[in-house]
């Protein structure tokens, strides 16, 4: 081999590079190409979009949650007006008893309730009751239990139902440690309002029981129980201040809650109510109506003394439906067996009738 000659299979320099068969690939630019560019435009709007949607429905929710609130406290006050107009129309038609029902729940459930007071007190006057001023309450000791003691003592009385002592307890120890336990002293409260709002509206003490309900709403949704329960009671709320003024309308709403238990004055109230209704409609002549009306009554709640009132109904009621009698059938005269034309003498001898004879014919 001659010397400053490559050697075989080293590729020489000064031979020119054949070009391969496959391209070369560009270095890609930096910038963004125009349709990447639409692309990320697009997820910002879709993101955007949805942002603008979540924003929109929570607001909505709020003021949702808001206009309920208003609504319901709207709706109370409401209530509470109807109860002030009615026990006025009480006061005016004389009766006085009723008004101070009225009035009485008007003030549990709101003291501040402007002229309910007063109004009140003169009713206790008209009643001769008396007017006793009402002590403030005495101020409770400090408990000086630590508060891991008040827990423990709300959770014996948790045990024991006795709703009462718990939610003093919390309420003490939420006063000393809010932060103490917190969550399982709110779920204990929770339980503690709710159940005795409930005994409470099954003593019949609406607002009470209401009103402790509402507080139990506020750690949490309450039941279906809890809600039927509630439910029943603005029923009884709505039906009582229908009671002495129209007693087809009591009567109408009180027996469904009779029917179903609200209260224990619940059929007492509907077997009133039914009766005094009957008690109208035998007035104006309409003793079917009211017989419904008192079988009505003492099916609800028995009163023995008011039997002969309901039978006397029931007769008048039978009588008054009673179809007419048939009118006398006509009766036929008789006749001698085996002639037409016969007729009875007195003696019972039939006479013939003389039977005419044709003329003959002239021969």
């Amino acid at each position: 081999m001659l010397s400053g000659q490559p050697p075989s299979g080293t590729p020489d320099d000064t031979q020119p590079i054949k070009a391969t068969s496959q391209p070369i690939t560009a270095i890609p630019d930096a910038e963004p190409t125009p349709r990447r560019l639409s692309r990320r435009r697009w997820l910002w709007f879709v993101l955007l979009y949805l942002v603008a949607i979540l924003v929109v429905g929570l607001l909505a929710f709020t003021q949702g949650r808001r206009a309920n609130l208003v609504q319901s406290q709207d709706q109370v006050a409401q209530f509470l007006q109807e109860q002030f107009e009615l026990g006025l129309r009480d006061l005016d038609a004389g009766q006085y008893e009723l008004a101070r029902q009225r009035f009485e729940a008007i003030v549990r459930y709101d003291p501040n309730f402007p002229g309910a007071e007063e109004i009140l007190i003169e009713i206790y006057l008209a009643l001769n009751v008396p007017t006793v001023t009402p002590t403030p309450r005495p101020t409770m000791t400090p408990d000086p239990a630590p508060p891991e003691e008040l827990f423990d003592q709300a959770r014996t009385a948790l045990a024991n139902s006795d709703w009462t002592t718990v939610i003093n307890k919390l309420l003490t120890l939420r006063s000393k440690d809010p932060s103490y336990r917190s969550v399982e002293a709110d779920g204990m409260m929770y339980i503690a309002l709710r159940n005795r709002g409930m005994e409470l509206i099954a003593q019949g003490q609406m607002e009470e029981g209401l009103y402790d309900l509402s507080l139990a709403e506020r750690f949490g949704p309450l039941d279906r129980e809890a809600g039927f329960r509630r439910t029943l009671a603005e029923q009884y709320l709505w039906a009582n201040s229908f009671f002495g003024l129209n007693w087809s309308r009591a009567a109408e709403l009180f027996n469904p809650l009779c029917q179903q238990g609200a209260t224990l004055d619940s059929c007492p109230k509907y077997a009133e109510a039914a009766w005094k209704y009957g008690d109208q409609l035998w007035a104006a002549d309409d003793p079917c109506g009211a017989k419904d009306q008192y079988d009505r009554s003492l099916s609800a709640w028995e009163n023995g003394t008011q039997a002969p009132t309901a039978t006397e109904a029931a007769i008048a009621c039978e009588t008054a439906t009673a179809p007419p009698p048939p009118p006398p059938e006509p009766t036929e005269t008789p006749t001698l067996e085996g002639t037409s034309t016969g007729e009875f003498t007195p003696e019972g001898t039939p006479t013939e009738t003389p039977t005419p004879t044709p003329p003959q014919p002239e021969t």
